[in-house]
């Protein structure tokens, strides 16, 4: 706990519980009167001094007190969540992480459950990190954008937006717009030359090449092109 007296002359006292802060502020009712708008102001820069960055409030309240040393005085209080200081955007090929203040424990795995795939945030050499696997990727500081590349994933039939792990992509030329398909697949869902040829011919489209590429080693699982047309004799 620590408290202080703030340039608009209210006395702060900010608590940590938890995954919890709490922030309050009193003045006495001699002291010139403020606006709600101001006393909600005040206890929003107490919180963000305290956390190192933007805070989310949860709840909030104020009373009317009668202490002994003090005299009457006017109190507004709030709590603030310190485990949601941070944002998760996914933008399809990489995620964009932003800590705005603190972590615990409780806020790590907070985190670690909006990160996609098998991301995890990990506790390394004192900090906290975003960890897949065995790696420690990224390290997270308040303020500080990351971005985290993800591997290629499925993006056919049942599977397109569900975050399946692709193995391999796939790349189809030929008269359908814009003349040049990738795809990436699973396994279940990677076709073969001859399923991707009879699903052109039944829109009525043209295929020029057909390339499915193993991802994990870059070489090619098919291929295929026409055959060069033979004139008669």
């Amino acid at each position: 706990m620590s408290g202080y007296r703030n340039p608009q002359g209210s006395t702060v006292v900010v608590q940590r519980e938890g995954s919890l802060l709490h922030v309050m502020l009193s003045r006495s009712i001699d002291d010139p009167p403020i606006s709600e708008s101001s006393w909600s102001a005040q206890l929003a820069v107490a919180a963000r001094s305290e956390l190192g960055g933007p805070a989310r409030r949860v709840s909030s309240g104020g009373a009317l007190t009668n202490d002994a040393a003090s005299g009457r005085r006017e109190r507004r209080c709030a709590t603030y969540t310190i485990d949601s200081a941070f944002s998760v955007t996914d933008r399809g090929d990489e995620v964009h992480v932003v800590v705005s203040g603190l972590l615990t424990a409780d806020g790590a795995r907070a985190l670690t459950a909006r990160l996609p795939l098998d991301f995890v945030v990990r506790r390394h050499a004192g900090r906290w990190w975003i960890a897949r696997g065995d790696r420690v990727l990224h390290k997270l500081t308040a303020g500080t954008k990351v971005v985290v590349a993800l591997p290629p994933r499925c993006e056919l039939a049942d599977h397109f937006g569900k975050g399946v792990l692709a193995v391999t992509r796939v790349t189809v030329r030929g008269s359908m717009a814009p003349f040049l398909t990738v795809a990436h697949a699973c396994t279940a869902h990677t076709p073969t030359s001859e399923q991707i040829l009879a699903h052109n011919r039944e829109l009525g489209e043209r295929v020029d090449s057909i390339e499915i590429i193993d991802l994990a080693s870059g070489h090619p699982l098919a291929s295929w092109t026409p055959e060069p047309a033979t004139s008669g004799q």
